[in-house]
């Protein structure tokens, strides 16, 4: 007997709570808050669209300053003159075929004296040197050059130049500071490919 009417107790405190809770819900009207009024879109703001002035470049006021290096125009073109090549396809195949690995070129050698750098310029900028070793009319046949030079190991890159309304290409290797390292090298890259190659100043 006593459990029921601890079973009936509790369901009427179950009843009660759930009446807590539900009768504002069903019975109270909520507060109406105030409707959200939203301000108008502001204009569009105005942007100065003027086209911006180039910055100032530090290289222009650099180079007016320094001297440029001093190379020698009289000897590049006459190492164009003594490298220039017509059959380009055959020189590629011979730099494939018969150039050694410029590894077997520069073997490692334990050296008691340091290397022999040339002194800077007059404008002081330092003396790099390259293996002027064909100047060419086709940029393919240049381009093809210094791919199978690359692929030798040599660090080998083509530039333009124009000369007489035409555009040649000189095809390098290099740029070094030790001019003797690429002097040991000419006499095998001749032999190989059937150039005289030019031992010349790198021009920037």
């Amino acid at each position: 007997m006593a459990s029921i009417i601890r079973q009936r107790i509790a369901g009427s405190l179950v009843l009660v709570a759930l009446a807590l809770v539900f009768w504002p819900i069903i019975f109270v009207d909520p507060d109406l808050e105030d409707s959200i009024v939203l301000d108008p879109m502001p204009p569009r703001p105005a942007i100065d669209e003027s086209p911006i002035p180039a910055p100032k470049s530090h290289r222009d006021r650099i180079e007016t300053t320094v001297a440029p290096p001093q190379v020698d125009e009289q000897e590049q073109r006459n190492a164009d003159s003594a490298t220039l090549v017509k059959e380009t396809d055959s020189l590629t195949g011979d730099a494939e075929n018969t150039l050694p690995e410029k590894s077997t070129l520069e073997t490692l050698e334990t050296r008691t004296e340091a290397p022999v750098i040339d002194p800077r310029d007059a404008a002081g900028h330092a003396k790099a040197w390259v293996l002027q070793v064909a100047t060419m009319s086709s940029r393919q046949g240049a381009s093809n050059l210094v791919a199978a030079l690359r692929k030798k190991g040599y660090t080998a890159f083509s530039r333009p130049l124009e000369r007489n309304d035409q555009t040649l290409w000189r095809v390098q290797i290099g740029p070094k500071l030790e001019r003797a390292a690429l002097a040991r090298m000419k006499p095998k890259i001749d032999d190989a490919l059937g150039v005289n190659s030019v031992l010349i100043r790198y021009a920037q």
